[in-house]
């Protein structure tokens, strides 16, 4: 398999910081600060993968791990729980940049539209990948996600590029159909990730024809 990894696309947009910070520097500067939010969002997946599902991890043990100041935490997020979104939102966008990449390579509804699909399959196919998705989504449930002031825009990315498949491809309600195969296979994502179980190539043809029927049903 010649395609990137979900999650180890550097070429991925960089979530950046809450909106409460302000933090705009001159454009000189961007590319270390995006550099420090990269080394601490991989810092906090490291300790995230050690304690498992069962503690949250610590600003100090985040910046311990990234070799980082406290100040340079702070520069980029307010609180634990905004580093925890980030690393959540990051691993959407890497998600969304590697899904780009596989459905741009094809053609017609069905071949993108099995792309789109075993693109986000991917992430439960690695163990390594598959636990440290685990273990992120676990500590998600740990806090409440408005009181984050992390952009949340890893979903609707991965949706809108579904949404332009679908257009493209002529499908009637593009946008609304979107929304629906997103949930559907974004929840059963979610589904065997929590039961550590693989789909089978049988189950992934069903759903790709359970999709596709629904979407040319008339």
């Amino acid at each position: 398999m010649t395609d990137t990894a979900p999650g180890q696309n550097d070429a991925s947009p960089v979530i950046s910081g809450g909106r409460q910070l302000r933090r705009v520097p001159k454009p000189r500067r961007q590319a270390s600060y995006d550099d420090e939010v990269k080394l601490l969002i991989r810092a906090a997946q490291s300790v995230m993968l050690r304690k498992g599902c069962t503690e949250q991890p610590k600003i100090a043990e985040i910046v311990g791990e990234a070799g980082m100041s406290n100040q340079a935490f702070y520069r980029h997020f307010r609180s634990r729980d905004d580093v925890i979104v980030a690393t959540y939102e990051q691993g959407l966008l890497n998600i969304h940049a590697y899904l780009e990449y596989r459905v741009i390579k094809q053609s017609g509804l069905e071949p993108r539209l099995a792309a789109w699909i075993d693109g986000v399959l991917a992430q439960i196919e690695d163990r390594e990948l598959s636990e440290l998705s685990r273990v992120i989504i676990w500590n998600m449930g740990q806090i409440a996600r408005t009181k984050s002031e992390i952009e949340q825009v890893g979903h609707t990315r991965i949706q809108e590029l579904l949404g332009r498949v679908l257009d493209e491809s002529g499908v009637a309600d593009p946008q609304r159909t979107a929304v629906f195969v997103h949930t559907l296979v974004m929840g059963l994502t979610t589904t065997y990730l929590e039961s550590g179980e693989q789909p089978t190539e049988e189950f992934r043809a069903h759903l790709l024809r359970f999709c596709i029927g629904a979407m040319t049903e008339h």
